[in-house]
């Protein structure tokens, strides 16, 4: 039995916290659209500048057109109506220039974050099955889903926003200081411990919005749990008890929500209206402070409206950049989760060179194996163990021996700690992982469905296999006249769970599935452990004839299935204690003699 290293109440625990390093791995990911990524910055130089240059116009108004000491000019309407013509082309210049803006980064971020779903959908389909064994499902499912999603929001709005914004704020701070460099320098000075202010409030948002996902992870991974295991919870009446467990892990996420709140309220408030205002009232003290004291050159009115209306784009964009930088800490908690899955090692593997395996004969050698899921907790110890081609192998014990351990080291579903496993003389480690899934079928107790038509579910082993070898498959196995019971037949279709069919159902389906694969090594766990007698006759009759000349190994507690297999291993104490025929053992009066008269 495993121990799982992360339950749905357990906190993930990231090994490497959001860095440098992983930001700019994920903006690796818009490499292959560079080009599209010039081209939204462009896009957002042009709508900055556009967007900036009508306060400029509105000095040259106030300096240059509007009426001085009573006196109007010449040309004053000629004027006039050029700057109204150049404001109204700029502000729908700048309201194009944003659109076209919107459409590419829009297109761009989805485009990435489809590619780093590939890749992390890639990963979960390489990773063994321990590192399942060691994880809820729903905790898993967030990370492909709401993270991934999440992530497409950096790349559309927010690093574009902040390359924009930041631009916005160089440009107008430079302006400023063309206009008027002693406003521009004091503004500057007192926004330094601002940004650093604001610096630190990211840092801890960053650690509450962790601590948030963390919850909501473990929120999510007990409902899908729930959902799976929905007949269990109703069977023991565990309705009120799974509420209150759902109520206090609630309880632990709002929690957690609220604090990410607190600071997220003193983040918005502070980057908006206390900078706004603290640049407002510096401005105009400082202005005030320059004309009673005759500092330098006089203000003007056109530079004053103008700086004015620059410091408020500037303070604009410095809450828009914090507006951003709270986004962009919600995403690097999700970076960490989703990298972390990118990194984690598939134990189970193609080595360098792998062997292909052909033209298997199906001879099986266990050379001295030992295994454990648990480090220094071992399941088998020191197996040895020579299988011959075409000899039908029954595996018995009791619960929990390791009869499911010893089928799935020779499929490489897990390694062993030491020893070999060998298909026809070629240790597994060393073949292609695909040639020996090729050549394995495997068939579990627990039979999972697709959603989807029973032809494609059959089909799914071999999915350019035609109908006509489809039914034929179903035939071989018995079930083809209860498919054809149905009203749609074989286009019958099931869902995930495969309520619509009985369990015995499910398992001929599956062992259709099976049989289309044609595997030259067949393993069947349990796999007739849900079918009624009357079936299992025929499924015996099934044996001798799909089974015939393959090496087929078959776990079962039924007398009537194993009695005939050419030899029984019986598993117990982390070894093989006894392997030989029905007749063989029962002579011998020992372990399966005993389970016998039992």
């Amino acid at each position: 039995m495993q121990v799982s290293r992360n339950l749905y109440f357990e906190d993930e625990v990231s090994e490497e916290k959001f860095n440098a390093f992983m930001l700019k791995r994920l903006i690796k990911y818009a490499g292959e659209y560079k080009g599209t990524y010039i081209k939204v910055i462009i896009m957002l130089i042009v709508t900055s500048f556009l967007s900036l240059i009508p306060a400029t116009i509105n000095m040259y108004i106030i300096n240059n057109i509007l009426p001085q000491n009573g006196k109007v000019i010449d040309d004053v309407l000629t004027q006039s109506v050029i700057m109204l013509i150049l404001w109204i082309s700029l502000s729908l210049g700048a309201v194009f220039s944003n659109f076209i803006t919107s459409k590419l980064s829009i297109k761009m971020g989805n485009d990435i974050v489809c590619n780093l779903r590939k890749d992390l959908f890639d990963k979960l389909m390489e990773l063994s099955f321990d590192y399942y064994d060691n994880r809820p499902t729903g905790k898993i499912l967030v990370r492909v889903t709401n993270y991934t999603d999440e992530i497409s929001n950096f790349f559309i709005n927010d690093m574009t926003r902040v390359v924009e914004n930041v631009f916005i704020m160089i440009v107008t701070l430079v302006y400023i200081m063309f206009i008027e460099i002693r406003m521009a320098l004091v503004t500057f000075l007192v926004s330094i411990p601002v940004f650093f202010l604001m610096w630190f409030l990211a840092k801890k948002l960053h650690e509450k919005v962790r601590n948030d996902r963390n919850k909501n992870s473990n929120r999510t991974a007990f409902v899908a749990e729930d959902i799976n295991g929905l007949e269990v919870i109703k069977a023991f009446n565990r309705e009120r008890l799974n509420d209150e467990i759902f109520e206090e892990l609630s309880e632990k996420f709002l929690k957690a929500h609220a604090q990410t709140t607190v600071y997220r309220e003193i983040f918005f408030p502070l980057s908006h209206g206390v900078i706004r205002t603290l640049c407002t009232v510096i401005l105009y003290m400082t202005a005030l402070f320059i004309t009673t004291h005759n500092i330098g050159a006089g203000l003007t009115l056109g530079a004053l409206v103008t700086v004015t209306t620059y410091m408020q784009r500037f303070s604009n964009a410095v809450f828009v950049v914090c507006q951003r930088l709270q986004s962009i800490t919600n995403v690097t908690s999700n970076v960490e989760r989703i990298f972390e899955v990118l990194d984690t090692p598939a134990k189970i593997k193609n080595c360098e060179n792998p062997i292909e395996l052909t033209d298997v004969k199906g001879k099986i050698e266990f050379e001295d194996v030992t295994f454990s899921y648990v480090p220094e907790v071992n399941v088998l110890e020191n197996i040895n163990l020579t299988i011959e081609p075409g000899q039908m192998i029954a595996v018995v014990g009791p619960t929990g021996a390791g009869k499911t351990t010893i089928v799935s080291l020779i499929s490489r579903f897990y390694d062993v700690q030491s020893g070999k496993v060998m298909i026809d003389g070629v240790d597994v480690k060393e073949a292609s992982l695909e040639s020996i899934r090729k050549n394995i079928g495997v068939m579990m107790q627990d039979t999972f469905l697709f959603r989807g038509t029973i032809m494609d579910n059959i089909r799914f082993s071999k999915p350019d296999a035609t109908d006509e070898e489809c039914m034929e498959a179903a035939k071989k196995v018995h079930a083809h006249d209860f498919i054809m019971n149905r009203k749609d037949g074989y286009q019958t279709v099931i869902s995930s769970q495969g309520t619509e069919l009985s369990a015995g159902e499910k398992q001929l389906v599956s062992f259709a599935r099976l049989i289309l694969a044609d595997p030259k090594i067949i393993i069947l766990d349990e796999a007739t452990s849900n079918i009624d007698s009357e079936t299992e006759k025929l499924v015996q009759d099934v044996f001798n004839t799909v089974l015939k000349n393959r090496t087929s190994f078959i776990i079962a507690h039924r007398l009537s299935t194993i009695r005939n297999a050419d030899r029984i291993l019986y598993v117990d104490k982390k070894s093989v204690l006894e392997d030989g025929n029905h007749e063989e053992l029962v002579a011998k009066k020992g372990y399966y003699y005993r389970l016998v008269n039992h």
